[in-house]
């Protein structure tokens, strides 16, 4: 294999660059567009740009721009390793190592043939891309001296540093010092010393710069720490960054070399002095800022001194951070507003009118659950932040949650807790129609709450003036009231059931009644029909992602709370109460006696009733008829196989009797899951009983499915194995949610159906260059 000129000539496009590898990636790009795929040239352009595109993540280089990136079993797009490329790749790179006189890029190739381990001895290219590293690091700086002080690039009044390319120069120098010495370590060349003390001396140059960039530093000496042998160059170099960074705005900087220099002490007297000038630093970086950044300062001042040792600093952080107000923080409330649909609150009204009594009434709200519905497809590239959780009335840092520390799941918590509040808004306007229906009292409502075992007279007043409260406007006086008798009931219905409530002495731990985060844990023994466990964790738990109302109203850690929440606090005690239990007899008052409790869900006499609708429905349609035009849109296309059309039909009914069914409106989706499947085994040649997700693979290689197309299948295979595996509860989703998804899932059964295959040109291109 030859180097080709026109690619040589790409490669080494950047050599007089401040930022040659994106300079040369740009460049091989452009040639691999530019000419016809099949072509030397095209496959070498490839070859080339695939190594410009690989990164180290974790420790492991990848290839990350998609047309370098493979699939994995399940079809999901995955970086390409370095060993997985094709040998002809090899070839190539081997080729115009030899050839190239970019010394960056000649190191980038030598370590992708080290990493690959090709050729008779990889110990070559390792020893090839060290040397290339190194001189390719003295390039850069002699350029970027060369730029900033060139007539067309003066200094900026006031002593600023060169231009942004003088700066990248100086961080990629540094990047390609750490890759030689990590190298060279690994391998324990002799030329490791030479290259520590390259990367110390340019660290002091980093510190003589006009503006020193602390980038540079931190690169370099977080490999040196590692090894005791560089401690003493790098201990005086971290003295030297400490006092460089001691204004204004550079506190944060300073913090992190003195956290670095405490590393290379040796002393307990040494290490407690440089704690003490990690101390001040900090304070001096709470003292020169405000409201939030004051108090995230202060909150790492203090980890900082707890974990020091350092008594006297701890307590005097606590009396700076307590006298921080709330109104110094400028913490502003964000509200977005939700409109309901029409005739929402009155439809949820509408089933309080129906009852013929207030206990039938109330036993109607008590077993209404709310819809929790996590079949939301998580929005792709949805952008998770660093929050942290703060409470006031401190003030004190309660939680820091990492952007990742819960993925997809954090979204799925705001879904819930978002799904409680709309159904919060429904139980208060049907509280509020109980009242203005019977017009009920503490001494009315006590004799039907206490019906059951578990919620004896003695302790069920106060629920019952729980609810007067509420009624006349008291939202305080009511969740301090229900909320204490909520866990009790909950504590009395596990105790019924045999479930342990109690924790026995051991040591010097005392003997313990279960407090409320316990009982919780145990909703799932206790077989509370979902989703109930999941709506009392959601309300009542202090855990990520959830109300904690509990805590924060019986702890004074919130304002007054609003009246939908508290009506959601009273619907979860009474379904506390009476789940399982018989509904009240249509004729005469609730009996003043108890009644053996029911199995779930399940008639007096055993026997099925007739259908009736689903109480969850009346929030959404008031009517059967009213389904009739939620389907109207779904029709199924013509000219499919037989079997996909009785499929999409079943589909279709499905969610128009999920005003009897709710749930009937997720099975209805998985069915038009099953009819996409059936019409891709139709389409696509030999397809056996290959799994769905390999159908999906081979529609999309063969140009049968667009990315849109695949996307969407991918999102509803992954759901449908959730569900189907159980690691996700069967789910529900408001019928119109349903009736949307399913209108996209019959469109993109016609668009595949009609579709032609029609396989791109460049697959086979891909497949010869193992890119």
């Amino acid at each position: 294999m030859d180097a080709q000129p026109a690619v040589l000539s790409a490669v080494n496009s950047g050599v007089d660059s401040c930022e040659p590898l994106r300079k040369t990636g740009r460049a091989l790009r452009a040639g691999y567009l530019n000419t016809n795929p099949g072509d030397e040239e095209h496959e070498h352009f490839a070859a080339l740009w695939a190594a410009m595109e690989f990164r180290v993540q974790d420790g492991t280089w990848g290839a990350v721009l998609g047309p370098f990136r493979t699939t994995d079993e399940n079809g999901d797009l995955v970086p390409r390793a370095v060993k997985d490329m094709a040998p002809a790749v090899f070839d190539a790179w081997a080729v115009y190592a030899s050839e190239t006189t970019h010394p960056l890029v000649r190191a980038r190739l030598h370590h992708l043939l080290w990493e690959a381990r090709r050729g008779t001895r990889p110990i070559e290219h390792l020893r090839s891309a060290v040397h290339s590293y190194r001189n390719g690091a003295c390039t850069l700086l002699t350029k970027a001296e060369d730029h900033q002080e060139a007539p067309a690039n003066p200094p900026e009044p006031g002593g600023a540093a060169g231009t942004f390319e003088v700066g990248l120069a100086r961080l990629r120098a540094a990047d390609a010092l750490v890759l030689a010495h990590e190298l060279a370590a690994t391998t324990r060349r002799p030329e490791r010393t030479d290259i520590v003390g390259e990367m110390i001396a340019l660290g002091h140059a980093a510190l003589d710069w006009k503006t020193p960039l602390p980038d540079v530093l931190t690169r370099m000496t977080a490999p040196l720490v590692a090894s005791k042998d560089n401690w003493s160059a790098v201990r005086a170099l971290f003295e030297r960054a400490a006092d460089e960074y001691c204004g204004e705005g550079q506190f944060h900087y300073r913090v992190e070399f003195l956290e670095e220099l405490r590393r290379v002490v040796r002393t307990d007297d040494e290490r407690r002095d440089v704690n003490e000038r990690i101390h001040r630093a900090r304070r001096g970086l709470a003292d020169s800022s405000t409201g939030l950044r004051k108090l995230l300062a202060l909150e790492n001042a203090a980890r900082h001194a707890r974990d020091s040792g350092l008594t006297d600093a701890l307590d005097e952080v606590r009396r700076t951070q307590q006298k921080i107000r709330r109104d110094e923080m400028s913490m502003d409330t964000i509200r977005t507003p939700v409109p309901l649909p029409p005739g929402y609150l009155e439809a949820a009204s509408a089933a309080i009118d129906a009852a013929h009594s207030m206990e039938h009434a109330l036993h109607f709200i008590a077993t209404t659950p709310p819809m929790m519905s996590d079949s939301a497809v998580l929005p792709s590239g949805l952008l998770s932040l660093p929050t942290v959780y703060i409470n006031p009335n401190g003030p004190i840092v309660t939680r820091t949650v990492e952007s990742d520390s819960t993925g997809g799941e954090g979204f799925f918590f705001r879904q819930h807790v978002f799904a409680l509040d709309v159904h919060g808004l429904v139980v208060e306007a049907q509280l509020d129609r109980v009242r203005d229906r019977f017009r009920p009292t503490a001494e009315d409502l006590v004799p039907f709450f206490a019906s059951p075992e578990h919620a004896p007279e003695t302790r069920i007043l106060g629920l019952a003036r729980a609810f007067e409260a509420f009624w006349e406007g008291d939202v305080d006086t009511a969740l301090a009231l229900a909320l204490p008798r909520l866990e009790g009931i909950l504590r009395r219905r596990l105790q019924a059931a045999d479930i342990g409530v109690i924790t026995h002495a051991q040591g010097e731990t005392i003997g313990q009644v279960q407090q409320l985060g316990s009982l919780l844990d145990k909703l799932d023994e206790l077989g509370f029909p979902e989703p109930w466990p999941l709506v009392l964790r959601t309300v009542l738990g202090n855990a990520e992602g959830q109300m904690n109302l509990r805590n924060n109203v019986l702890h004074d850690l919130v304002d007054t709370p609003s009246r939908h929440r508290t009506a959601l606090v009273l619907q979860i005690a009474l379904a506390v109460i009476f789940l399982g239990e018989e509904p009240p007899a249509r004729t005469g008052p609730a009996a003043s006696g108890t009644r053996m409790p029911m199995p779930w869900n399940a008639a007096a006499d055993q026997h099925l009733p007739f259908p009736v609708p689903d109480p969850r429905a009346h929030h959404f349609v008031t009517q059967y008829a009213d389904m009739h035009d939620v389907v109207a849109g779904l029709t199924v296309p013509s000219g499919i196989p037989q079997s996909a059309a009785t499929v999409l039909h079943t589909a279709r009914e499905l969610l128009r009797h999920s005003y009897f069914c709710y749930e009937f409106s997720t099975v209805a989706l998985l069915h038009a899951l099953i009819a996409m499947e059936i019409v891709l085994r139709a389409k696509i040649p030999d397809s056996g009983t290959k799994p769905l997700h390999a159908l999906i693979k081979q529609g999309k290689e063969s140009g049968l499915l667009t990315e849109r197309q695949t996307e969407f299948l991918h999102d509803g295979r992954k759901l449908r194995n959730r569900i189907a595996h159980g690691r996700r509860a069967h789910s529900v989703m408001p019928p119109h949610w349903g009736a949307g998804m399913l209108t996209t899932s019959f469109a993109l059964i016609s668009e595949v159906w009609a579709a032609q295959p029609t396989p791109p040109a460049t697959t086979d291109t891909y497949e010869g260059a193992g890119i």
